[in-house]
């Protein structure tokens, strides 16, 4: 999950860089709405799911969260590479004193929406997992949270630099943009796979004592 989510801000800062016409801008405005969404999703997860007693609540919808993002990550993936002409048509320009022109404020706050629109839904998705499961540890694991959480902290933190390190210097530049977010909606596939099945491999584990110590009694019945 840290690995993919940080393939797609920068697979998005590359698809952007077209849009605004400039690395840094693009590189703003993508972690300015990637953070802007991690903030929502995570306060809108737990107050969610504080009002869930259930315990088998917060893995399921992690699941369902992760398979959320792998979905919306290749519709990204398809749709950023046609906002280049959307762009050219909204945009505006105006002289400078220097006699330069200029792209006007106007054009950079459309093309910020549209960032916003596109990228804040799944963003918003991403914040909300972690929460979900740091609430699924303390609602089965309390004992063991603290250092299951940091676990789960730093597993997600190595993920996420992992992420940033091989889009930039593996991924692109073999496999080109739509391959690499292809790539992580796999990891989000997978990672909604485990969590949705988990909880049968846990309940499967649970009965397996029973059903040994049942036989063990009936073997010692004279």
């Amino acid at each position: 999950s840290g690995v993919a989510g940080l393939i797609y801000q920068v697979v998005w800062v590359r698809f952007f860089g077209n849009v605004f016409g400039n690395t840094v801008q693009s590189a703003s405005v993508v972690t300015a709405v990637f953070m802007l969404g991690l903030g929502i999703g995570s306060w809108a997860a737990g107050r969610w799911i504080d009002k869930r007693p259930d315990s088998s609540i917060p893995l399921r919808a992690y699941g369902i969260a992760e398979a959320l993002i792998g979905v919306g990550g290749l519709l990204l993936a398809a749709v950023l590479p046609q906002l280049g002409p959307i762009a050219s048509v909204i945009s505006s320009y105006h002289v400078a004193a220097n006699g330069w022109q200029h792209v006007s404020a106007t054009t950079y706050v459309a093309l910020g929406a549209i960032a916003v629109v596109l990228l804040l839904p799944i963003t918003m998705l991403m914040g909300a997992t972690l929460t979900l499961l740091i609430r699924h540890i303390l609602q089965t694991h309390l004992e063991e949270s603290g250092w299951r959480v940091g676990l789960l902290f730093g597993a997600n933190t190595g993920g996420a630099a992992l992420g940033a390190f091989a889009t930039d210097f593996a991924l692109v530049p073999v496999v080109g943009l739509f391959a690499t977010a292809a790539l992580a909606a796999v990891a989000n596939f997978a990672a909604a796979l485990i969590a949705l099945r988990l909880p049968q491999a846990e309940d499967t584990g649970a009965s397996a004592p029973t059903t040994t110590s049942t036989g063990s009694a009936n073997a010692t019945r004279p």
